[in-house]
């Protein structure tokens, strides 16, 4: 997800560039395995406003079955990178004074990794599901209740609990 923006960074404020992303990334400390989208980039007169609509597909593990799946989320990019270096005179350009600034490379090559990996773990659900009614694991044997039942729930309970059993089997269709 590079790209080398040295002619945009050198045309009149206002060209613009479009890309088509489709990239595969092999890389186990990234949390995305595949991006699909478009990026349109503009220059202004610091640097290169990117904008991107991005498909990534992302591998999560279910919080109740632990089967580990893949989720496809949808993420936007609306960023401003700056040049380290002024590509017409070579010398180190002044960032803003803003908090934290992404940068485009002293070899004029615009990454968008680290803008995508942020996107992606903000768009991120707290509790990730394989499905909206997965059944889970069992929490006395740990069999998983979607390939299977089990009679744990079944068995002779503590007569002293009993009665909130028979409130369990009533609320049961």
């Amino acid at each position: 997800m590079k790209y080398n923006v040295a002619q945009l960074l050198k045309e009149a404020i206002g060209s613009h560039r479009n890309f088509d992303i489709e990239e595969a990334i092999c890389d186990a400390d990234y949390p995305v395995e595949h991006v699909r989208g478009s990026v349109d980039m503009v220059r202004t007169h610091q640097g290169i406003w990117v904008q991107a609509w991005l498909a990534v597909q992302v591998p999560q593990c279910c919080s109740r079955c632990l089967e580990v799946f893949s989720r496809t989320l949808r993420v936007e990019l609306d960023e401003e990178y700056f040049p380290e270096v002024d590509v017409k005179t070579g010398f180190k350009s002044l960032p803003p004074d803003d908090g934290e600034v992404l940068y485009i490379s002293a070899d004029h090559n615009l990454d968008l990794a680290e803008a995508t990996r942020q996107a992606t773990l903000a768009a991120l659900p707290l509790k990730s599901l394989c499905k909206p009614d997965c059944g889970g694991i069992c929490d006395r044997c740990g069999c998983d209740r979607n390939q299977g039942s089990c009679d744990c729930y079944n068995r002779e309970i503590d007569p002293r609990w009993a009665v909130l059993r028979s409130l369990m089997d009533e609320q049961q269709p």
